[in-house]
């Protein structure tokens, strides 16, 4: 099984010439009576259904069909063909190698998040490539204000963002369905694994920390249970494998401040989880709040959530008081609705939308809002009227951010958007 580095393009070519057909979207560009292509994306999930589609402009088309493994082998290796109608160009010569990575289930990587782990390949566009043009696309297809938001909203149906510029030309995802974790879940004194998977045979799951170890022999899809006695510890790992090879795993280390939640994890501990985030105090990652804000507090909680967003990320709680007290949301009111009040200011307030999670913690019978903000890759900016404010977070204060601070933020955006 492929490991994370590097993979010859030859083997990629000749591994797609020896498959009947497969799943490709295209992106592709107008370029002297010919078509030029931008981004090409291959999909080699023979169970995944293929919807036609054809989004036709005058300086612009993008492809969604299925195609003979040879075709798209030729065009990976730099050859013209023929598709749909069209003469397509591939730049040549192609990237020698490809990077290569190799993902667990539930792991998000270029915009996808799948059950099962899967191999990715991807093979870098020519830097010096011309790029497509920013005007409007009108024409066999949805309207757009120009070609970055058509390439995200046809590939994979999300809006464009400051990230969305591509430097991959070819883009080469495979399932990895011999076994997966589907849901996990953390009691207090109970971890519960429900394993699936279409080759389980010789599998062993796996739960380690630092101290010691247990294996469970897997039989088939199903429930494997891990006994808690102590809780589960910090830095733990479970893994599904077979022998020295994984199929899947988890990881669970200590509650951190804004970290991102992984759907298939289901923690039933919020009491020890939010004693955990109040033992250091409010600081560099947290601030605590009586109630939803008003007023100048509540330019103040989103200006601390774009300072969060555009470093290492934080938590903000929402009942519970300056000397740390848990005091809850006021009682009688309405929790569903003051969660989606929060959720409107952030979306209202802090440009580009900051990554966050909010959920509701029950703590001995009084309800705190979280709202955990993952640290980003780029500036995230508070909007006051017509004027952006960029902030950062210094110990337990949020401070206007400083120049050099703010440009180096920018340098950070990736060239290459996940999707």
């Amino acid at each position: 099984m492929v490991n994370n580095g590097q993979t010859d393009t030859a083997v990629l070519v000749a591994m797609l010439s020896e498959r009947a057909s497969v799943n490709v979207r295209l992106a592709l560009v107008s370029d002297a009576q010919q078509w030029r292509l931008h981004h090409g994306q291959v999909d080699l999930d023979d169970d995944a259904p293929v919807t036609d589609r054809a989004w036709r402009y005058s300086t612009a088309t993008f492809l969604e069909l299925r195609l003979p493994g040879p075709t798209v082998a030729a065009l990976m290796r730099g050859d013209d063909q023929d598709v749909h109608g069209l003469h397509v160009v591939s730049p040549d010569p192609p990237s020698s190698t490809a990077a290569t990575y190799r993902l667990r289930g539930q792991e998000e990587w270029n915009r996808v998040t799948t059950p099962w782990p899967r191999t990715e390949w991807t093979l870098n566009r020519d830097t010096n490539a011309p790029q497509p043009g920013h005007g409007l696309l009108v024409g066999d297809g949805p309207s757009f204000l120009n070609f970055d938001q058509a390439l995200s909203a046809f590939l994979h149906q999300r809006p464009h963002d400051n990230n969305a510029g591509r430097s991959d030309l070819w883009r080469i995802v495979q399932p990895q369905r011999a076994g997966w974790l589907s849901q996990i879940t953390i009691g207090p004194d109970l971890l519960t694994a429900v394993v699936d998977g279409e080759a389980l045979d010789g599998t062993v799951l796996e739960l380690s920390w630092a101290a010691d170890n247990e294996n469970r022999s897997v039989d088939g899809a199903g429930t494997y249970r891990f006994p808690l006695t102590q809780g589960l510890a910090h830095d733990s790992l479970l893994m599904l494998r077979r022998e020295d090879q994984w199929l899947d795993w988890r990881s669970f280390p200590a509650p951190t401040y804004g970290r991102a939640r992984d759907a298939s994890v289901v923690w039933e501990q919020p009491g020890p989880e939010l004693e955990l985030l109040l033992a250091n105090g409010e600081g560099q990652h947290l601030e605590c709040k009586r109630e939803v804000p008003e007023g100048d507090s509540r330019k103040k909680m989103l200006k601390t959530i774009a300072a969060f967003a555009s470093r290492d990320g934080g938590t903000i709680l929402i009942g519970v008081r300056d000397d740390l007290q848990i005091v809850g949301l006021p009682e009688g009111s309405n929790v569903d609705k003051q969660e989606l009040q929060v959720v409107s200011m952030i979306r209202d307030s802090v440009e580009p939308a900051p990554p966050y999670e909010s959920h509701v913690i029950d703590h001995d019978g009084k309800k705190v809002l979280a709202i955990e903000v993952s640290g980003g890759s780029q500036m995230y900016a508070y909007r006051d009227g017509q004027r952006q404010e960029f902030y950062v977070r210094v110990g337990p204060n949020t401070v206007p951010a400083r120049h050099h601070e703010i440009a180096a933020g920018f340098r950070r955006i990736p060239s290459s958007t996940a999707f």
